[in-house]
Parts: C-alpha cells; sequence; structure tokens
C-alpha cells in the first residue's frame, strides 16, 4: 500500500515511473483516487498504480481509528485499513500515519526506505538517492525526518564504497 504523499515525493524527484517496475505491486484506496491530481491519477494508472476498494467492516475501522487519532486524514487512514487488511506494508510519506502504523503494528516505512531499496537493488545509485531526497526537500516536500536522516547517513558510505 502507498499514501500519496509517498507518490508525490517521488513524482517530483523523476523517479515515480521507476517504482513501477519494482516486482511489487503499489495500491491505493478508492478513497485517494480523488486526491490525485499531481500527478494526475490516469497517469499513475497506466504506470501500474492499482484501486482497491475497502468493505464495510474496514470504512467502520477508519472511523474508529479517526476517533482514537485526530492526524492522520480519512484518506490516509483508509490505506492503513487497507494494509492491515491485506497484511502488507505499507509506505507513506506521512509522519502522522506512520505513527499510528507503528502504533497499530503495521509493517510501515517511508519514501526515504523506499529510495534505500532502488539503491540497494542497483535500479539507482546512492548518489541518486541522495540527490532525491534533496530534489523532494527543495520542492518542499518532508519525508519522515527521523528514516531519512538515518538511512542518509548509510547511503553516504556507501556511494563512497561503490559509486
Amino acid at each position: 500500500m502507498v499514501d500519496t504523499n509517498t507518490l508525490i515525493d517521488l513524482h517530483f524527484c523523476s523517479l515515480l515511473s521507476i517504482i513501477f517496475d519494482l516486482p511489487c505491486t503499489f495500491i491505493i484506496t478508492d478513497f485517494l483516487r480523488h486526491e490525485i491530481r499531481f500527478p494526475p491519477f490516469i497517469e499513475l494508472s497506466r504506470l501500474g498504480l492499482m484501486v482497491e476498494s475497502l468493505n464495510p467492516v474496514e470504512v467502520l475501522e477508519i472511523s474508529e481509528l479517526l476517533d482514537e487519532y485526530d492526524k492522520p486524514s480519512y484518506e490516509d487512514i483508509s490505506v492503513l485499513v487497507l494494509a492491515k487488511s491485506r497484511n502488507t506494508v505499507l509506505i507513506s510519506g506521512d509522519q502522522n500515519l506512520l505513527h499510528v502504523a507503528v502504533q497499530k503494528g503495521i509493517d510501515c516505512h517511508g519514501t526515504c526506505w523506499l529510495l534505500g531499496y532502488l539503491a540497494d537493488q542497483s535500479i539507482i545509485s546512492y548518489r541518486d538517492a541522495i540527490l532525491a531526497y534533496r530534489t523532494m526537500r527543495q520542492n518542499g516536500r518532508n519525508p519522515p525526518k527521523d528514516e531519512c536522516r538515518r538511512l542518509l547517513s548509510q547511503w553516504k558510505k556507501k556511494s563512497k564504497i561503490l559509486d
């Protein structure tokens, strides 16, 4: 599962199309579909972004989580619920959503983790991952700071060895 923040982050660093070449499926809920305007949803669906609907029990769970947590939006929580119900990883650029996911025991990672995965798979270089992070920040994007800080340190060491 992926949230719109991650998609926008990757769009700004020109890596969006590359993630759809990975051996995994990126899914959003139908609640997020209307949120995606830039880049347009139709472009993302052509690349391979999938949409799934929640069942009534899952929709009820969104309301329960919103009663418990005030920060993530309804749409963001919908992706968390989908990740939980499908027992899959949630990738999010939203610190508040990642916080709730951790508290609920959902396997989750941020945008920088995905950049690191691309570099670990030699799809991009570690230097490219560092540049992508800087580009995100220059465009006003704020991927999860703690995760990015830790990974940036690792990427800098690896780029000196491998790049």
